[in-house]
This record gives C-alpha cells, sequence and structure tokens, in this order.
C-alpha cells in the first residue's frame, strides 16, 4: 500500500512556527477548505454562518467546497490522491486493513487545545479505538446511528419486530434499501440469526440458503437509494432500510416514519471528521479546519443539523440533555449500549472478507438485473 508520512523535522518545525503564528497572520488572506462528507453534514445555512465566523475571528474570506460521499471508499481515494482536506468516514473505515489511514500517515494529529467542544463530548466517544492510538487522537466522532428498519405507520397497526418483514410476500415492491452491498449483507444475516461475530466470517456467510435470502431482499426492493436515504426515497413505501435522515422530510410532506426495533439487532455504525495530513503544510487552513471540527462539535450545530435536520444521534450531551422529549423519542437509542435497541457496530474487515462480502452482493444485483431484464422482455 502507498504509504505517505510527513518529513518530520519538516513536519515539527511547521508545527512550531504554526503555534507563534500572531492572528493578524491570518489577515488579508482567502482560502478554500475542501470538504467531502456524507450529504447532510454541511447545510447551506451553517456554512454561511461558520464562513461569517472565520472573517469575524481571522479576517479570512473563505470557500467552502463541498462534495457528497457516494461510496464508503471515496475518503481514503480523496485522502490519498490530496484532493480533499476534511473526510467524514465511519468508523470501520478508517483502520480498515485496506486503509490504514492512521498508520499509512494519511491523517494529521488533532491538537484538542483547538478544539473546546471536545469537553462536551459523550464521555464514552472521547477514547474510541479507531481514533485515538498511543494516545494521539486522529479525529472527532460527530455523529452515531444505526442502518435500521424504518416503516410508514399508516400502513401498519404496530411496529414490525424484525427485519424478516422484508421478505414478507405483501411487501414485495414496496420497501427501498440502500444501493450498498456490505451493510445489506450485515442486514441479511442478522435477518438469518446470525451473530455479530459472524458478520465479519465470510466464511459462515457463503452458503446456498444465505445466498438465496440476500437475492430475494434484493429482487423485491422497489428500489436502491444511494449515498444517504431521502424523502423521495421512501415516499409512499410501506418500509425501508434507513440512516434517520429521510424521516424528517417524510413528516414535512405529511407522513409518519417510525423506527422500527428489530429483535435481531442492527448494523450500527459512528461517523467522524478527520483531517488529511497535507494540512500540516497550511498552517492558517490547518486552523480553519480545526475550527470545522470544533463547530460541528458544538451543541447548536448538533441539535440543528443532526436532530432537527437528519433525526439521528448527536455526540454532544448538552444536545441530548437540552432535546425535546419528542426529539428524544426521535433517537434510536440511547446509547451505543442499549439493551432495548441493539446496535451492532459494522466491523473492520480484511481484504479476503470484503472481496467475498462485495462479491456477494454483486451476484446478487446481477439476479435482480437479469431477472428484471426477463420480466421485460415478456
Amino acid at each position: 500500500m502507498l504509504r505517505y508520512t510527513a518529513p518530520k523535522p519538516i513536519f515539527n518545525l511547521l508545527v512550531l512556527l504554526f503555534m507563534l503564528v500572531p492572528s493578524h497572520v491570518f489577515a488579508e488572506t482567502s482560502h478554500v477548505l475542501r470538504l467531502l462528507v456524507w450529504e447532510g453534514y454541511a447545510p447551506e445555512a451553517q456554512r454561511e454562518q461558520f464562513i461569517q465566523h472565520i472573517k469575524d475571528k481571522y479576517s479570512v474570506q473563505l470557500t467552502l467546497k463541498v462534495e457528497y460521499i457516494a461510496e464508503a471508499e471515496d475518503g481514503f481515494e480523496a485522502l490519498r490522491l490530496k484532493k480533499t482536506d476534511i473526510v467524514s468516514p465511519a468508523h470501520n473505515r478508517i483502520n480498515d486493513k485496506r486503509f490504514r489511514m492512521i498508520d499509512s500517515g494519511l491523517l494529521l494529529p488533532l491538537n484538542l487545545d483547538n478544539l473546546p467542544n471536545y469537553k462536551e463530548l459523550n464521555p464514552s466517544f472521547k477514547q474510541l479505538n479507531h481514533l485515538v492510538k498511543d494516545g494521539v487522537h486522529y479525529g472527532l466522532p460527530f455523529a452515531w446511528g444505526p442502518y435500521g428498519l424504518v416503516y410508514n405507520t399508516e400502513m401498519f397497526d404496530k411496529a414490525p419486530d424484525s427485519w424478516n418483514v422484508l421478505w414478507e410476500p405483501k411487501y414485495r415492491g414496496q420497501y427501498s434499501i440502500a444501493d450498498y452491498g456490505e451493510i445489506n449483507v450485515y442486514l441479511t444475516a442478522l435477518a438469518m440469526g446470525y451473530s455479530a461475530a459472524a458478520l465479519a466470517d465470510f466464511e459462515q456467510l457463503n452458503n446456498p440458503a444465505f445466498k438465496t435470502k440476500l437475492a430475494a431482499l434484493v429482487r423485491n426492493t422497489q428500489s436502491l437509494w444511494v449515498g444517504v436515504d431521502t424523502a423521495d426515497d421512501l415516499q409512499h413505501k410501506a418500509l425501508g432500510s434507513s440512516w434517520g435522515f429521510a424521516l424528517p422530510g417524510l413528516k414535512q410532506r405529511g407522513e409518519v416514519w417510525k423506527w422500527a426495533h428489530p429483535k435481531e439487532g442492527v448494523p450500527g455504525w459512528i461517523d467522524n471528521h478527520v483531517l488529511s495530513r497535507e494540512l500540516a503544510y497550511n498552517p492558517v487552513l490547518k486552523r480553519i479546519a480545526e475550527e470545522w471540527l470544533n463547530f460541528t462539535i458544538s451543541a447548536e450545530f448538533q441539535a440543528q443539523v443532526l436532530v432537527q435536520g437528519l433525526s439521528t444521534n448527536p455526540v454532544n450531551m448538552r444536545t441530548v440533555e437540552s432535546a425535546t422529549t419528542e426529539q428524544k423519542q426521535g433517537f434510536y437509542a440511547k446509547s451505543l449500549n442499549d439493551p432495548e435497541a441493539v446496535i451492532v457496530l459494522m466491523p473492520e474487515l480484511d481484504r479476503k472478507t470484503r472481496n467475498g462480502i462485495d462479491n456477494l452482493w454483486n451476484k446478487a444485483l446481477k439476479k435482480r438485473q437479469v431477472e428484471s431484464e426477463g420480466s421485460h422482455k415478456k
């Protein structure tokens, strides 16, 4: 794997020089900060607010260039090719055996002194194994939640209690899932009663019964949404898989959707913000990037963007404590270890396992395509 490590003497000198840089050095400058994040993580209103904050604090004319992640691997490629400054990868991508973002020297260590909102994080999110190595922090958790089962309350008298509802014949063509093979393999494994440990064991998944179950899930979905789910993806349907992001938009359109809590548990995620190591060579932009990270874990940002905008779980404890009763009811779980809402964090995979899982998904997609083409010819 390509390994990038900044020359230590140069890197250390740059850090030292930056610590000594007076604020007036920022004056009369312009900068572009490049973000590669999941859709919804950098709304326009917050961008404008942040740009004004940087102008007021540093007299810098800032441009935020925001691009959205479509595939989970996008962040690694952007960092490797030096095409971004900030990325929001999931917990299982940072130390994935293929990427090893920390060990490969792609990430810039954080200076917690420049992140005062860090003190407001949920204590259980301050020492995450995927972000902290040898006592050094390489990223901040930003949001967390499930890849869960959601349902249209108009079409159910009570919440479904199992993923297996997606395989019931009457809901064929009445649900939508992500175009994201790995997560749907986990969903299918949980529906079949596999343990959490089995999610990363390709030998257990690679059998005829599992392949049949996965193919049926893909064949019977009405559509496959990309990146993050939106109201357009789920509207007028009965069921769906979701990060939860579509629920506020659906409510605005008059459809009340809620989380189901499958007894088998749901795949879970923690999204994070990390900085490109290349920022070490641009101290001013590095400081602005740290400001963005600090901004996104503030109680206000988390309340407006995560709770109100995306209906997902914040990491800032002040946001949790100040949420309304209705908002708290919209959180999928109280914690990652909530016994009433079992979350199984997506595992880190070795190359062989990931290739095997990708192959299972691609074959299921191919079957769907062939069957669809066959039905159109009739």
